[in-house]
């Protein structure tokens, strides 16, 4: 058997081992749909058949798609909600040193904010 020959066998055998593990699916879209397709895919970074396949998948797992932009921006908040953490981490244990706790109604109140700006931001973006 020559080369070419185990190659073409190798094909074969690949190609048919192929089709039992995927499954392929053609859809249609408008030229105005794909195009809006398209924009959000390079804005992904990803091509308009991924960004497709993913949001099939996120829709039939009950999962959002979040932007990679998005995904960076909430990294850098749950950092500054770490350090906020850590701060009223010191704050208690200050207070458990003197036996008071200094403003424990401006404390609350600060945090309440901080929560009430972390959920609009995410509201926004998952809106656009």
């Amino acid at each position: 058997m020559t080369i070419s020959d185990k190659r073409k066998l190798y094909n074969k055998e690949y190609k048919s081992e192929y089709k039992d593990r995927v499954h392929r699916v053609t859809l249609g879209f408008s030229k105005a749909e794909y195009e809006e397709i398209e924009k959000r895919a390079k804005k992904e970074g990803v091509k308009p058949t991924t960004l497709v396949r993913n949001m099939t998948l996120a829709y039939h797992q009950q999962t959002p798609i979040i932007p990679e932009s998005i995904k960076e921006e909430l990294q850098e908040l749950r950092f500054l909600i770490r350090n906020v953490a850590n701060n009223i981490n010191q704050i208690a244990h200050h207070s458990n040193t003197i036996q008071r706790l200094a403003d424990e109604n401006g404390l609350l109140l600060e945090i309440q904010k901080m929560e009430k700006t972390i959920n609009d931001f995410v509201a926004q973006k998952l809106k656009r």
